[in-house]
């Protein structure tokens, strides 16, 4: 699929200004829309307080948004997971 104009420039705009962690969690929600913190923590095997921080950092940029709550299947309690609100590649 053809990458639109308007992705190239904001891949252009926002790419210098996004740090390695925010990248790897920005590509986890990216591929994996609706995961929540937790699920983002299994699998980047990252603490918590590493997950919350970044994933609020792509929210404020635009790059993350809110898909939804569901139930953590491990903890069983309401949690918010997260979807990508932009196509970037890296």
């Amino acid at each position: 699929m053809p990458v639109q104009q308007t992705s190239i420039e904001a891949y252009q705009t926002i790419q210098p200004t996004l740090n390695q962690r925010q990248k790897q969690i920005y590509q986890i929600i990216k591929t994996h829309p609706g995961i929540s913190n937790n699920e983002i923590k299994r699998i980047t095997k990252l603490g918590i307080n590493q997950i919350t921080p970044r994933v609020y950092e792509l929210r404020q940029k635009g790059l993350v948004k809110c898909k939804g709550i569901k139930i953590d299947r491990i903890t069983g309690r309401s949690v918010m997971c997260w979807e990508a609100t932009t196509c970037q590649q890296w």
